[in-house]
């Protein structure tokens, strides 16, 4: 998507007026086909080893595809979000692998604007064969007919997908696509900070409050974090809340837990033991912990390829987040391998994704990143070589998936907006709760 995903958000405007327009569009053209545009729903941070701040990465592995069929000659086009070289030239490494044995000839074009050049391609009747779907642009692009589902058979034991990814690619009943990897958001922390301090690593909410504020210093605050759903969302989890029910059908944020979760973090910032990143001078919360403003930060594994490039002295670990009243919650980020409904040459295309998901091309793309891999079949293999990140994987257990309904980035942008007022002492929990409700409804009533 190449839309500075590091720094940790970017924002959704007028989903449905591109919608709108890819679909007439399409019918102008007599295609006959469905259409539609894809847009950011909300502000999301950095999700997928396409998104994410690049990492050094080495020549991936051999891997092999299942079902690639009579390919020669096929000629396959790729869109992606592109973060840097090394990136592309992981996946452009894959797609050569493919192309050596079927004889295809896939070709990766990172693309600086992801969502004008989707919306575009789509409107005018001519997409990439396979391109980037973010969780949180599928329940758009499916309620547009845009895509088009998973066939019977097409992936080799899809089973073995985490389910929460799975779930977050499915709409209305309908599996779209398989993940191409995925992240979650964990507690990274700096051990010497916490070490100077006498303070251990918080597994509580309590002990959260208590690390933050022994860890703030005139120097350092205890913990740097976006205010934006994709960050206070986790505490709803922790709370046994959520923004809305499972099928996206009714908002449920006006709840006493919600409110407890919420009030927590409002009381953290506060404190001044939770700071923004941009209170200390950081474009984003990652850089705040590098910089060593902030001994904690709550991100996803992106962080870890941006730690290494940019301070690489710096010293961290990662836990899992700590627990609510109801227990664990975290998020899922996660982009998947989409396919036209409208797609010139389908099976060529689901062959393609099938090389790049199964387990040896999961295994391949993610060894050279910190991004994991989307089945739990490898998942042994690759924490063998990142025995750091564990507590990363052990979050896709209860994760919550990254998406919501047509539309609903208006509803995360009231949700931020109302945030960001708190912390400014210009509104209340209750100020956020009646206002996101209010939007939400609006959207899925």
């Amino acid at each position: 998507m190449g839309n500075d995903q590091q720094k940790g958000s970017y924002i959704v405007r007028n989903v449905r007026w591109w919608i709108l327009i890819a679909v007439i569009a399409l019918v102008a053209a007599a295609c006959g086909d469905g259409g539609a545009a894809t847009t950011s729903a909300g502000e999301t941070p950095a999700t997928t080893a396409g998104e994410a701040p690049a990492t050094t990465a080495g020549e991936a592995p051999a891997t092999t595809g299942a079902g690639t069929g009579d390919l020669a000659g096929v000629e396959l086009k790729v869109w992606g979000g592109s973060s840097g070289t090394a990136e592309d030239e992981a996946l452009t490494e894959l797609l050569n692998q493919f192309n050596s044995e079927t004889g295809a000839n896939a070709v990766f074009e990172p693309q600086q604007d992801m969502t004008t050049a989707l919306n575009t391609a789509l409107a005018g009747g001519d997409p990439p064969d396979v391109f980037y779907v973010d969780s949180n642009n599928l329940p758009d692009l499916a309620d547009a007919g845009a895509l088009a589902p998973i066939p019977e058979g097409a992936l080799t034991e899809p089973d073995d997908i985490y389910p929460s990814l799975r779930e977050a690619f499915t709409y209305d009943g309908t599996w779209y696509c398989p993940p191409k990897d995925f992240s979650t958001l964990g507690l990274v922390y700096d051990p010497a900070a916490l070490e100077a301090a006498g303070v251990a690593v918080p597994t509580t909410w309590e002990e959260l409050a208590a690390a933050a504020e022994a860890l703030t210093t005139d120097t350092q605050a205890g913990l740097a974090m976006g205010v934006e759903y994709p960050r206070w969302g986790v505490f709803l989890f922790q709370a046994g809340a959520d923004l809305t029910n499972p099928d996206v059908s009714e908002i449920t944020l006006d709840t006493p837990e919600a409110r407890e979760a919420l009030q927590f973090v409002a009381d953290q910032y506060a404190s001044g033991s939770f700071v923004r990143p941009s209170d200390v001078d950081a474009g984003w919360a990652g850089e705040a912990f590098g910089q060593g403003k902030a001994a904690m930060t709550i991100e996803g594994n992106w962080i870890v390829g941006y730690l290494d490039q940019t301070f690489p002295d710096k010293e961290w670990a990662v836990a899992e987040l700590p627990a609510g009243p109801a227990g664990e919650g975290t998020f899922a980020f996660t982009v998947c391998y989409g396919v036209a409904e409208s797609a010139p040459n389908p099976d060529a295309s689901w062959a393609l994704i099938e090389y790049l998901t199964n387990s040896e091309g999961a295994l391949a793309w993610t060894s050279a990143f910190n991004v994991m891999p989307a089945r739990e079949s490898v998942a042994e293999t690759w924490l063998n070589d990142h025995p750091e990140l564990e507590a990363f994987v052990t979050g896709a257990d209860y994760a919550h998936r990254w998406g919501f309904a047509p539309g609903f980035g208006d509803v995360i942008g009231v949700f931020n907006e109302q945030a960001n007022a708190i912390v400014d002492g210009d509104a209340t929990v209750d100020d956020l709760i009646s206002e996101t409700v209010s939007a939400g409804e609006d959207v899925i009533s």
